[in-house]
């Protein structure tokens, strides 16, 4: 069992800022439906002196992601964009009274959150703005850049602390070697800068330099229940019409829903409706057929159909 401060369990069970800012101008959206944890963090920002006036969230995810938003938020409350942007996911950790090591990500998903609200403060894209690098955790999506940036913020010395900040490594294992190989070309800069290495000599290995970006409730669900082309049930089938199935991207399309449903276990459910061209219209039953869950859905799998059949893939819904 963890041990909770009693902060941190005071924020979960009452939980500040827990809302939505109708009229919000900087809305930061990270996470993913299918490792578990998202958030949503919502600024109201004025555009003359960019004070946050306020700030507040949406979250899916455990009583450590739900502590953590409701931390952040109470804490940009009052400060400026500059102030904001110089807040690190430790502070957030400090600010609970500290958080168990197997849920330190849930700082570093509240420190992204107000990356990519910046972002969109500011009219850019988190996504385009943000490069992850090279991927290396499969299982969890996470890149290099985040991997590096959590060791090097954090000073981490093992595959289990850059599990605990990050989720890479927590899957099937096979990129734990690749992590060990980052983690030590991270601590040869940090010696560089002063940082000595817990139970390490200094190493006069040619430096690599550590590539990071700072530009930058409601539970969501998941999607569930379609087969693959040749599986799908028969209530499934006949549901798609012939011009559907026709698509040239149909085969594609059936086994991308199934792979992410495979992922999903909470009884959500979308289905494949139909594809026209480019279009991909989908049924959403569950609390993924509304507000954040369902914005968030489409985003998802729109990004998943644009990577696996190589066009640039609009979803929506009827």
């Amino acid at each position: 069992m963890w041990d909770y401060t009693d902060k941190v369990k005071d924020h979960f069970l009452h939980p500040r800022n827990a809302r939505v800012i109708e009229d919000a101008n900087a809305v930061g959206d990270v996470g993913s439906i299918i490792c578990g944890d998202a958030l949503r963090l919502m600024l109201k920002i004025d555009p003359v002196t960019e004070v946050i006036e306020d700030a507040s969230f949406q979250t899916y995810g455990c009583g450590s992601a739900i502590a953590s938003s409701s931390a952040l938020t109470e804490m940009l409350k009052g400060k400026t964009l500059k102030e904001a942007e110089k807040i690190t996911n430790q502070e957030i950790v400090d600010y609970l009274g500290g958080l168990p090591p197997e849920k330190m990500h849930c700082s570093v998903m509240g420190r992204e959150a107000l990356d990519a609200a910046i972002a969109n403060y500011h009219g850019q894209s988190y996504e385009n703005s943000h490069d992850d690098g090279e991927l290396v955790c499969h299982c969890f999506g996470v890149g290099i850049n985040k991997i590096k940036k959590a060791v090097w913020e954090n000073h981490l010395t093992t595959v289990e602390e850059v599990t605990n900040y990050t989720k890479a490594g927590g899957g099937c294992g096979s990129c734990k070697m690749r992590i060990e190989e980052i983690i030590d070309e991270v601590w040869v800069d940090l010696e560089k800068c002063g940082v000595p290495r817990p139970g390490h000599a200094p190493t006069p290995i040619p430096s690599i330099t550590v590539s990071t970006s700072t530009t930058s409730s409601p539970a969501f669900s998941s999607i569930g229940t379609v087969t693959s082309a040749k599986g799908a049930t028969a209530a499934v089938e006949a549901q798609i019409d012939e011009k559907t199935k026709s698509s040239p991207i149909y085969d594609d399309v059936v086994k991308i829903i199934k792979e992410v449903s495979d992922g999903l276990t909470d009884g959500s459910k979308v289905e494949l409706d139909a594809i026209s061209g480019a279009d991909v219209i989908v049924k959403l039953e569950g609390p993924v057929s509304s507000g954040m869950m369902k914005d968030m859905t489409l985003g998802f799998l729109k990004q998943k159909l644009t990577d696996g059949t190589g066009r640039q893939i609009n979803v929506a819904t009827r």
